[in-house]
């Protein structure tokens, strides 16, 4: 590559650069009817389980996380075993019960999720 080559090249790439970085300062807008950030939105739904998928996975994210899932059996369990790896406090005996509340609530045959979109948190 002959030194014209990089020379362009790196003025390209600092233009290019630059308009990214104006790109992302760039003031959205936020309307103030929506919630603020961090604002806790939606429970996990009552059921002999709810006590436990509170205390195992509120405690690193929402519900909203658990909400979009939609998996199998399979899946759940997965993700359940990675969670506890995690992390997570499950008692033995309370993981297949939670595997089924988190099937029966979040399966692949529920409803699809709709987020809810919040804006930031006051100063």
């Amino acid at each position: 590559m002959s030194r014209l080559s990089r020379v362009v090249a790196v003025a390209v790439l600092l233009a290019a650069g630059a308009w990214l970085l104006a790109q992302s300062s760039a003031e959205v807008p936020r309307p103030a009817d929506l919630p603020a950030l961090g604002t806790r939105l939606t429970p996990f739904p009552p059921g002999a389980m709810k006590a436990v998928a509170d205390e195992a996975c509120l405690n690193c994210h929402s519900t909203d996380i658990t909400r979009q899932q939609r998996l199998t059996q399979k899946q759940w369990t997965a993700v359940t075993d990675k969670m506890i790896g995690w992390g997570a406090v499950v008692k033995g005996e309370q993981k297949d019960a939670l595997i089924a509340y988190l099937v029966e609530n979040f399966g692949p045959e529920k409803d699809r999720f709709q987020p809810v979109v919040a804006r930031p948190a006051p100063p």
